[in-house]
């Protein structure tokens, strides 16, 4: 529901609540308290009830508003409002309906004040119809007999109302999306979207490269499925995925934790001597990568030059920078220059990653 007994004065306790079926909206919810006259503002309220009615779209709930608003911008709403609370029992010659006003509450606000006679004892009585998105709202407060209910009083619980309204549609994460699998090259990884609240949520994923210790994270390209197969490129490397929860109303990104740094299978080359950047590393400079040191017989090396920011992290692939040897240009001015040294012998690959290059001019 929208509001709770902590929006009310102490002693405010539940008095009913609970679903109702309504063919007219998706789902219907109702609830009723006893406030026992605390105060909220000047205000002292008696009593509260609320309602919620989920329309299928958010057109539907405008068009519902919009009906609602122009029948009660004529004296028939007062008519109509009358007959509905005559079926509550209550005599319509015993209700004042006072001036109805809109309130800039949620995407429309409409509130009803009355001044309602009871066996003899009067007292005030507002409604405030509100919309949001395609949820109406429906709030009541009644007023101790004798004691005026105050607009901005009434207000102030319309808008706590639709405030939590809104929140509940709003994508929101309640535990982060898990990798799962073993964290080598080969083998397959799986992605769950982690928990999650919101209304009519659509998922998107990406898996992202990072660095050994899971920070300087970068989307690998094409990688936005459930599932991933972990690829030499990932050597040294640790993974994580990144789900994106969107509605109408917004978006929200949520990454897990990285995997453990990826790892070649047993038998392949291990790196013992890591291997070197040399040269100029300027604008127009050459660079060069030394192999390294290798326990495992390696019998084929591969190059991947990374681009890095000033302090070596947060690393992006060079496309075609598959050699031992690298052009400096401009467009690695104020960035510095990794390489994953990729050895290969009859089991499979392994890698290392070297230090990065001085910050480029």
């Amino acid at each position: 529901m929208a509001l709770a007994t902590i929006d009310f004065p102490p002693g405010t306790r539940i008095d009913a609540q609970g679903y109702h079926r309504d063919p007219d909206y998706v789902a219907s919810y109702e609830r009723d308290y006893d406030v026992r006259g605390g105060r909220i503002g000047r205000s002292r309220i008696l009593a509260a009830f609320e309602s919620l009615d989920v329309e299928r779209t958010p057109a539907r709930a405008k068009s519902t508003f919009d009906l609602f608003a122009t029948i009660f911008r004529g004296k028939q709403g007062a008519a109509l409002l009358k007959v509905a609370l005559l079926g509550e029992g209550i005599d319509p010659s015993n209700i004042a309906i006072g001036k109805i006003r809109r309130a800039a509450i949620g995407q429309g606000a409409i509130a009803i004040p009355l001044r309602v006679k009871a066996s003899g004892i009067a007292f005030d009585f507002t409604i405030t119809f509100m919309r949001f998105d395609r949820v109406l709202v429906d709030i009541g407060l009644v007023g101790v007999p004798g004691s005026k209910l105050v607009a901005t009083d009434v207000d102030r619980v319309s808008r706590i109302a639709i405030e939590r309204v809104r929140a509940g549609l709003l994508p929101a994460i309640v535990a982060p999306p898990i990798v799962s699998g073993v964290a080598q090259v080969g083998q397959g990884l799986t992605a769950s979207r982690g928990a999650w609240t919101g209304d009519q949520l659509a998922f998107t994923h990406q898996w992202e490269r990072c660095d050994a210790s899971g920070g300087g994270c970068v989307p690998v390209a094409g990688a936005t499925g459930t599932s991933y197969t972990v690829t030499p490129g990932d050597l040294t490397s640790t993974l994580r995925v990144s789900v994106t929860g969107r509605n109408r109303l917004g978006q929200l990104v949520s990454s897990g934790p990285p995997t453990v740094a990826i790892t070649g299978v047993a038998g392949a080359p291990v790196n013992t001597v890591m291997p070197v950047i040399s040269g100029s590393a300027q604008v127009g400079g050459s660079l060069n990568v030394t192999t390294g040191v290798w326990d495992g017989s390696p019998i084929a090396f591969a190059y991947q030059w990374r681009r890095c920011d000033g302090s070596g992290g947060t690393c992006s692939d060079i496309a075609g920078a598959t050699a031992p040897v690298f052009s400096v240009t401009s467009t690695d001015s104020r960035s510095t220059l990794r390489v994953l040294v990729v050895a290969t012998n009859t089991v499979g690959p392994g890698g290392a990653l070297t230090a990065p290059t001085s910050a480029v001019p």
